[in-house]
């Protein structure tokens, strides 16, 4: 029996699919759903999302979100997700040498220093999803 994923952003549905399992970066590490997965939601960290559809693997960078797991069900509810393969590498890895100095400038006692460390951790998951794709 095949597994339904949804990924939802607030913008859009990023995803709907049928797939054999998924793995998605839970906020104490990595967790992975298969079919008949008893029900749970987690919160999930910035990282790569791996959906399996057979032998084939699929990476989308995520930031912070949930996931609702029912059964042979997967909803993944998350700010952004980029699939690996429309990720231009120059852009990103622009955006994480922005946000690492823009970090580094700013102390943790800066209004500003949560902002620029979710940006930080997000251009990382962009570069992990395509590292994992090559």
């Amino acid at each position: 029996m095949p597994l339904k994923l949804a990924i939802v952003t607030p913008e859009h549905e990023a995803l709907q699919v049928e797939c054999t399992e998924v793995v998605a970066p839970g906020v104490r590490g990595e967790i992975g759903f298969l079919p008949g997965h008893v029900p749970l939601i987690t919160a999930l960290a910035p990282g790569v999302l791996t959906v399996f559809q057979g032998n084939k693997k699929t990476y989308y960078a995520v930031s912070t979100g949930y996931a609702e797991i029912e059964r042979d069900s997967v909803t993944i509810l998350t700010d952004s997700c980029e699939e690996a393969s429309k990720i231009d590498q120059e852009r990103a890895k622009k955006a994480f040498a922005e946000a690492e100095g823009k970090l580094q400038a700013v102390g943790p006692d800066d209004p500003t220093y949560a902002e620029m460390f979710r940006r930080l951790a997000r251009a990382r998951a962009r570069l992990d999803a395509l590292a994992r794709r090559n």
